[in-house]
Formats: C-alpha cells, sequence, structure tokens
C-alpha cells in the first residue's frame, strides 16, 4: 500500500519534471538590458509555452562563447559579427538572428576635447580593446578617414569611464546604451563617432548555436528562436515593466531602474535599425562586414554567407509599413523606374539627340533624379533636383555634396551612397530635408551602376516626397488610440492601458485605482443648446481635467459623455482626494452660461482576483449609484 501510495505520488512529479527541455543560453556580457528579451521569454512563459526551460548563464571573464557551444556547455549564445571569422576557421557556427541590426561600438569623446570629425583624432590617444575582430568597425571608419595605426596612439581599454572624463585618454571605444547615459547622468556633453556614419554597418548580439544542434535539434532550435524574439518584441513595446524585471531579477551590476530604461529606449532603435524587423539577417550585410575583416587581415579564405544563416531566418531586407496592395504598387513602380533610367543611361552615351529628348522626360517628373561617379561627383541630374540645390546644372556636375549641401545634408547623403556601393544593392531610405522653406520627407532609392568603359561604379538616386504620405500614416496611427474631439486615449487605448497595470499588479503587486465619470445631464445640454456648446464642454472639461492629474495618470473617453481616470500606484484613499476635488472645480466652472455643468463619479481600487472587465464593471456600477443618488457626488468601494 504505501509503495503504491509513493508512486501515485512520485510518478506525476517525474513525469511533470520531464515535461520542459532544458536549454542553455550563454551571454557575452553582464546582465542589463542587452538582454531584455531573453529574460522576459522566460519570465513572461513564452519558452514554456514551447515547452523549454531555459538557463540563462552570465558572462565571465573567462568564458569562450565559441567553445562553450562546441563543448556543449550551452545550447545557444550570443556573438558578435566576429562569428564569421570563426566561420572562415572552420568551426562550426550557424547564426540564428541578428538581434541588433547596428552596433552599438562608437568612439566617444568629450565635448570640450575640440575633436570635432574622426580626422581630429590624428595624434590623439584612443582607448580601444586589444581585439582587432571586435574593433574591426572602428579601426575600418579611422582607415576611412585617412588615419592609419601610426596617426594615432591605441592604449589597452580599461573599461573605467573616468578615464575619458579625466582626461587619461581623448577617445574611448563605447557602447551607445552605457557610457553616454553616465556622462549625461553626470551633466558632461560629449560626441560620438560611429562607424555606421561612415558606411562600415555591423550586426551585434547575434543569436548563435552549430549546425549540428540544429540537425539533431530542429524543433527545438525554431522553437527557442521564435520565443526569443517574441521576447525582444515584448520587451520593447513593455519597456517600464522590462527594466522592472531586470531591475528586480537580473541587476548584477546595480543600475538604476531608470537607466535599465534609457538602455531600452536606446537599443530599440538599434533593433529596429534599417527598416528591418528584430532577429533578421541580410547575406549582403554580412559579406560586407565579412569584407572589412579580410581587408584587415583577419579572414583570408572566403565563406559561403548562406550556409552560415540559420534557414528559418526571414532573411529580410526591407520592411514597409504600408498595405500588401500599396506594397506590391510600390515594387512595380520601382521596377519599372530602374528599368527605365538604365536604358536611359545606355542611350546617353549613344545619341546626343536621344540625350536631350530623355533628359526633356526625366525633367517632367517632379522627383529628384541624379546620378554620381565612383567618388561621389554629379554626373548628372534633373531639373528638380536643380531647384532643390537652388543652383543649375553646370553649377551642380562635378561637385560632390560638401561642396554643395550644409554639412548635415552632405553627410546624411554621403551615408546613403556609401551604403550602396559597399553592399552592391538598392537601398532605400526615408530623409527629412527642407525644400521651399517647409520641411518634406524624401523616400530615396539609391542603385549602384556601371558607367563608362572603365565600368567604374557609381550611383544612381530618385528621391520622391513621401510627406502626404508619411503624415497620413502618422494620423492613422494617432487615431487609432485617440479620440479625436478630446485629443485624449480612447477606449482602444483603455484595453490596452488596463492589461498592462493588471500585470504589473499580479506579478508585483503595484497597486491602482481607477475612476469612471459621467457629465451629468448632458443629453439636455446638447437639446437645449446644441451639440457645438456640447462638444465645447467635453473639449473644455477635459483640459482641465488633464491638467489636474499626476503625468503618470491616464484620462481616456470611453463614451459619448463617459471617462475613465487611471491611477497607477495610487490607494484609494489618495486617488479619492484628487477625484473629489475635480468634482467639486468642475462644479464650479463656468462651461455653460446660466447652467450648472457637473459629474457624478465611481472609483475603486484593485482587488484580489479582478479582471479588466470586473473592475470595470464595478466602477460602471458605482457611477450609477451617484447617479441616483442625486448627482454630483462620488460614490467608492
Amino acid at each position: 500500500m504505501k509503495k503504491a501510495l509513493f508512486l501515485f505520488i512520485i510518478l506525476p512529479i517525474l513525469l511533470f519534471a520531464d515535461e520542459y527541455k532544458k536549454v542553455t543560453l550563454q551571454l557575452n556580457w553582464l546582465n542589463q538590458f542587452q538582454f531584455a528579451g531573453y529574460y522576459v521569454a522566460k519570465e513572461k512563459g513564452f519558452y514554456k509555452d514551447v515547452g523549454l526551460d531555459v538557463d540563462i548563464k552570465e558572462y565571465t571573464f573567462n568564458t569562450d562563447l565559441v567553445n562553450s557551444i562546441k563543448t556543449k556547455k550551452a545550447d545557444f549564445a550570443i556573438g558578435r559579427s566576429s562569428l564569421l571569422i570563426e566561420k572562415a576557421k572552420g568551426e562550426d557556427v550557424v547564426a540564428l538572428g541578428a538581434i541588433f541590426q547596428e552596433s552599438p561600438l562608437m568612439l566617444l569623446v568629450r565635448k570640450d576635447s575640440h575633436i570635432v570629425s574622426v580626422r581630429d583624432l590624428k595624434d590623439k590617444k584612443i582607448m580601444i580593446t586589444p581585439d582587432a575582430a571586435f574593433s574591426a568597425s572602428l579601426l575600418a571608419m579611422l582607415s576611412a578617414n585617412g588615419l592609419n595605426k601610426n596617426d594615432f596612439t591605441i592604449q589597452r581599454h580599461s573599461f573605467k569611464l573616468d578615464d575619458l572624463i579625466s582626461r587619461n585618454t581623448d577617445a574611448m571605444a563605447s557602447y551607445l546604451s552605457n557610457e553616454p547615459i553616465n556622462l549625461d547622468e553626470k551633466e558632461i556633453k560629449y560626441k560620438i563617432f560611429k562607424p555606421k556614419d561612415y558606411g562600415f554597418d555591423f550586426y551585434s548580439d547575434i543569436l548563435f548555436t552549430s549546425n549540428s544542434f540544429i540537425i539533431n535539434n530542429p524543433k527545438i532550435t525554431k522553437d527557442f528562436y521564435e520565443a526569443s524574439i517574441k521576447g525582444w518584441k515584448y520587451a520593447f513595446e513593455h519597456k517600464a515593466e522590462t527594466a522592472e524585471i531586470i531591475y528586480k531579477k537580473y541587476n548584477s551590476q546595480n543600475k538604476s531602474y531608470i537607466h535599465l530604461i534609457k538602455e531600452g529606449e536606446i537599443l530599440e532603435k538599434l533593433a529596429y535599425a534599417n527598416n528591418t524587423d528584430i532577429g533578421d539577417i541580410s547575406n549582403k550585410k554580412l559579406q560586407s562586414i565579412f569584407n572589412v575583416f579580410k581587408l584587415f587581415g583577419l579572414v583570408k579564405n572566403d565563406i559561403d554567407i548562406d550556409s552560415f544563416i540559420y534557414d528559418e531566418n526571414p532573411h529580410k531586407t526591407m520592411n514597409l509599413e504600408i498595405s500588401p496592395a500599396k506594397q506590391k504598387l510600390f515594387f512595380i513602380i520601382l521596377f519599372f523606374i530602374i528599368i527605365v533610367f538604365l536604358i536611359v543611361l545606355f542611350i546617353l552615351k549613344k545619341n546626343k539627340q536621344l540625350k536631350e529628348q530623355l533628359q526633356t522626360v526625366i525633367d517632367a517628373t517632379d522627383d529628384f533624379i541624379l546620378y554620381k561617379d565612383n567618388k561621389f561627383r554629379y554626373l548628372g541630374c534633373n531639373k528638380s533636383f536643380e531647384k532643390f540645390v537652388g543652383k543649375k546644372k553646370p553649377e551642380i556636375i562635378g561637385k560632390n555634396d560638401f561642396e554643395l549641401f550644409s554639412k548635415e545634408y552632405a553627410k546624411l547623403f554621403r551615408k546613403r551612397d556609401m551604403e550602396a556601393i559597399n553592399l552592391n544593392s538598392i537601398q532605400i531610405n526615408h530623409e527629412c530635408v527642407i525644400y521651399e522653406n517647409k520641411k518634406i520627407i524624401l523616400q530615396s532609392k539609391v542603385i549602384p551602376f556601371k558607367y563608362k568603359k572603365t565600368k567604374k561604379e557609381g550611383i544612381l538616386a530618385i528621391c520622391r516626397d513621401i510627406t502626404e504620405l508619411h503624415e497620413a500614416h502618422e494620423k492613422l496611427k494617432k487615431e487609432a488610440y485617440h479620440d479625436e474631439l478630446t485629443n485624449i486615449f480612447n477606449r482602444k487605448a483603455f484595453n490596452e492601458r488596463i492589461e498592462e497595470k493588471f500585470d504589473l499588479y499580479y506579478r508585483y503587486k503595484n497597486e491602482f485605482c481607477i475612476a469612471m465619470y459621467d457629465i451629468d445631464d448632458f443629453k439636455y445640454i446638447n437639446d437645449t443648446f446644441g451639440h457645438d456648446i456640447g462638444d465645447r464642454v467635453l473639449i473644455d472639461m477635459t483640459k482641465y481635467i488633464k491638467q489636474h492629474i499626476r503625468k503618470t495618470d491616464f484620462i481616456f473617453r470611453v463614451g459619448g459623455e463617459e471617462f475613465v481616470i487611471l491611477f497607477p500606484k495610487t490607494l484609494l484613499e489618495e486617488a479619492l482626494v484628487v477625484i473629489e476635488k475635480i468634482r467639486v472645480d468642475v462644479s464650479n466652472m463656468n462651461l455653460v452660461e446660466n447652467k450648472k455643468v457637473t459629474i457624478s463619479i465611481g472609483i475603486t481600487q484593485v482587488r484580489e482576483n479582478d479582471t479588466p472587465a470586473s473592475i470595470y464593471e464595478r466602477i460602471d456600477k458605482l457611477m450609477y449609484v451617484s447617479k441616483h443618488e442625486g448627482k454630483n457626488r462620488t460614490s467608492k468601494d
């Protein structure tokens, strides 16, 4: 009997223990927002949803990331673009996805150092890691600006920001998501030099494993990758909650809550850089990175880039936030434009008369059309571009952007041109410029092309004003979450925010209060004084209430004259003081001539076992209690 009872108790436990497959993820640095997506996937149960029990290992200074995969101490790890070097050495590494499309690595200088360009680093001290693979993008940036290793002094990196502050070094290799935040907190002004601005665009934080692991565990690999990406998207959509998770459970560096949020804001931009999605890897971009490693002698043999990329990676190179129908139309138009202008360029070399006729055709378009040689000097353009520059074609031909535009615009245009040449692919960018004394958004398509008998590679650019399309998109985005009349959040926004508050409440017991108010006799106001007066009452009252609640509180219009106020991290008695003052102040406002306008309110605090539906139903009933008991009063529960 005892044995049977033992098996009855123990057997389900053993079965449950085997339910989740244990896997290990090795990080490449200490815990911080840099790895937020993995923490979130673990804490929110995304890994468990696909049957995985994930152990996240923090980096130690003797950790060899590739070897940890090779020796099976870890199933997955986080690496850098230098994994391509390991691949070239014959190591079995496969990149599942690149979390940061743009590397946070850059050079940091004090603003009062009078170093305003990369060239100014000549004869200066630069604190940089001796790892050539890690610092290749920085060295490439210096080299592209005419500096070789003999032109500056390389100091071994101390990883102490005080060395820059106290001027023990002139420039320091740093991360966008770390040192600049610390300087901001110390109110020390600084300047940064990013390799990407000079055409050297590296990936960072590449999630990788081995091909042998993928072959033996295809489902685990796919499930882990997808759950991790889901975690990253959630982390960036809920940065405050994510920062709180890291602050409480993964804060080995003792970073402040605010510092973690700032890290998240910076890293989000890097994750979605170049209009791509989190995790996407481009084989063309990897080839460009590999070419930089070859330039510095870090690799000799070529590799099959495609075999380095996980088969399930989307391989996306562009993500346009427009409808599928418009995307299809866009690509048809883009294809047509490319064909037309390749034909134009071919015919221009053959026949002067046809050249003049075709020039008339391209002059007829409002798009800016231009083409440059391999040194980015202008070979030709159309009338619209002449108007944009403010010069005639003879004054443009043979010049470069730095001779025609402000330094800001010149750097912007040079950056996009270099990307097209380095990646040898069409680059699509969105650029904000001033044209005819107003700010417009240009969508530029930069196309590498061969010209003349030398077959040197220049660029063809077609720029279109998409300001109206962009504004329409932003307007639709705003309308989705805002009430058009009062310009506050709407019911949809309330539904999402209340879900967040409940999630924080059940995880961390973050108390909150919620109040609903309704304008008394609003139908009478509309019927007697007209809808224009009714609308004015809604606008003026909302404006007043919004000014008299905290910035951390939220106000929503959930119905015609019904509104909800959400008080985060607030107890009932505290919220009641605020809401009662609002009720009294509203009754004393002169919103309608010869008519006193009042509101009836219901207010409550979140309770154990509450749901968004139950708390909403409770404040709705409390508000109607106030109505039935004479109006212009507050009912609490």
